[in-house]
This record gives C-alpha cells, sequence and structure tokens, in this order.
C-alpha cells in the first residue's frame, strides 16, 4: 500500500498538467481573437467630435468638434447666367424647409452686367446644428445645375473662453456695485465721501452695461452661423479665371465684332442729323455764290447783241 501512493501521487500530478496545457492555448486564443475584434471596432468606430472631409463643399466641421467656435461660412459657385436665379430660388426653399429659428434669409443681390455676366450672392443665418448639412444641400443643387463650387472658405473665432472670462468679470463687477450701494445707503446725504462713491458707482454701471453689451454680441455669434453663397457667370464668376475654349474664343470674337458694329451703327446715326445739316447750308452756300457773282465784262456785252 505504501509503495502504491507515490505511484498514485505522480500518475494525479501528470492529469492536472495536461489538463492545464489543453486549456491554456485554446483560452490565449480567444482572449487573442476577442483583443483582436476589439481593435478592429475602435478602428471602425468614428471618433466623436471628428468629421470627414467633403469633396464637394471643401472643409467638413462641426460643432462638436469645437463647441466654442463661433464659424463664418463662405461659398463661391460658378454657373451658367440662366442657372443662377433658379438656383437662388432652390436655395431659398432649401432655408424655408427649417424653422425661422434655425434658418432665415438676412440679404439676396443680382446683378446682370452683360450677356453671360451675371453675379449674384444669399446670406444666411442659421442654427450652428444644422449649417454643415445646409452647406452640403446647397451645394448639391448646384452640381444639380450643371454649377461648380470654385471657392469654400470656413473661418473660427473662439469666444467660448472670451464669453466665459467676461461672465466672471461681470460677477465681480456686480458684487463691486453691490458693496458700493450697500455703503451709499448707510450714508447721509450731507457725507463727503458720497459724491466719490457715486461716482465709482456710475462708473461700475458703465463697464457692466458696456460688458453686457459685448457678451450678448459674443453669445448671438455662437447661436447664429452666418453662411454667404456667392454666384458668378462668366468674367464674374468667383474664384480663378478659367482659360476660354476655342469655341468660347470664337464666340466672344464674333460678340466683340457686333459689338464693333453696333457702337459705329449708334455713331452714324448720332451724326446723321449734323452731317444732312452740314451738306444744306454747303448746298445754300454754292446757290448764293453763284447767284450773287458778278458776271465777266464779255459775257454782259453779247447778251446785249443779243
Amino acid at each position: 500500500m505504501r509503495r502504491s501512493l507515490p505511484f498514485l501521487v505522480l500518475l494525479l500530478a501528470s492529469t492536472a498538467a495536461c489538463n492545464r496545457t489543453d486549456v491554456g492555448p485554446s483560452n490565449r486564443t480567444a482572449e487573442t481573437a476577442n483583443s483582436t475584434d476589439a481593435a478592429g471596432d475602435m478602428m471602425e468606430a468614428p471618433v466623436p467630435g471628428t468629421s470627414v472631409p467633403s469633396r464637394e463643399g471643401g472643409p467638413d466641421i462641426g460643432t462638436t468638434a469645437a463647441p466654442d467656435v463661433a464659424f463664418d461660412y463662405r461659398y463661391g459657385f460658378r454657373l451658367a447666367a440662366d442657372r443662377i436665379a433658379q438656383v437662388q430660388d432652390q436655395h431659398q426653399l432649401l432655408c424655408e424647409r427649417y424653422t425661422l429659428a434655425r434658418c432665415r434669409i438676412t440679404g439676396m443681390t443680382y446683378r446682370a452686367a452683360g450677356q453671360g455676366d451675371v453675379e449674384a450672392s444669399m446670406s444666411f443665418a442659421l442654427d450652428p446644428a444644422v449649417a454643415r448639412q445646409f452647406g452640403h444641400d446647397a451645394v448639391q443643387r448646384v452640381t444639380a445645375a450643371d454649377g461648380s463650387v470654385t471657392e469654400s472658405a470656413i473661418e473660427g473665432n473662439e469666444v467660448g473662453p472670451s464669453l466665459r472670462a467676461t461672465g466672471r468679470t461681470l460677477s465681480e463687477l456686480q458684487s463691486d456695485l453691490e458693496r458700493i450701494e450697500l455703503r451709499l445707503s448707510g450714508l447721509d446725504s450731507g457725507s463727503a465721501l458720497k459724491s466719490g462713491l457715486e461716482e465709482q458707482a456710475a462708473e461700475l454701471r458703465a463697464q457692466i452695461r458696456s460688458l453686457r453689451e459685448s457678451r450678448g454680441s459674443q453669445a448671438e455669434s455662437l447661436a447664429m452661423t452666418p453662411m454667404i453663397f456667392r454666384y458668378g457667370s462668366g468674367s464674374l464668376a468667383p474664384g480663378p479665371d478659367q482659360q476660354p475654349t476655342l469655341s468660347e474664343a470664337a464666340a466672344d470674337m464674333g460678340e466683340s465684332a457686333m459689338y464693333g458694329l453696333y457702337l459705329l451703327a449708334r455713331v452714324l446715326i448720332a451724326l446723321a442729323p449734323w452731317a444732312g445739316a452740314a451738306l444744306i447750308l454747303w448746298l445754300v452756300v454754292r446757290f448764293l455764290r453763284r447767284r450773287l457773282s458778278p458776271r465777266p465784262a464779255g459775257a454782259a456785252v453779247e447778251s446785249e447783241a443779243i
């Protein structure tokens, strides 16, 4: 019995080692697979606050990426002259889909300088949460009308820290004003300190009023995002100048020749009355000279002989 005990112990130890060897690799493989899947999920999942570049409208920045920045959007569109008014109407309808608190038109211009040369603009005030989507939809309307984006700019002004600093300054000034007003309430009307404290209180009120106006404008810039669209055709299109094609150059040459003939015709029409008057005056003068000029002596004797 004593000899069988060491053999039994050795058998149990060998069985336990085999079990650990079989379980270990499978667990490590599962853990590796789980970690790989987790890493893949992290790579595929979008990072909060980031933005995806837009090939149609240029940079694509959202308010989640910079919540303390007041953005200003500007776009330039090149379109055919007869498509500009149509696209402006579509952009107006696009704005009207939102409520007035989220999108409103703040200005519009349209100017036709010549045949094929038109420039126009529209400006909007947008809720920052819908500004990016509105820009994308507006660009799609332009491309659907065979237009192109020639300019795309997004400028930002970081007003969040300044807004919070202004709030702290306002709180401090308001505390100082309350302290001075409390001292003034305890002074007699004839006290020598009263006039000086009243001047300090007036200065504090002026500073508080100015800071409140500044803070209001800063808060408004964060609450609404301005967006400006510039439209153009021909030589008035925004963005870099494009080299004309051979057909466009020939068409421009023909238009220039016709315009030159038109100007020449206008000059001739304008000078025609003066030329006619000058001709009539010359004929009258010539007639009078013939009638009033003295006849030769030989011609007078011949006439008497007859």
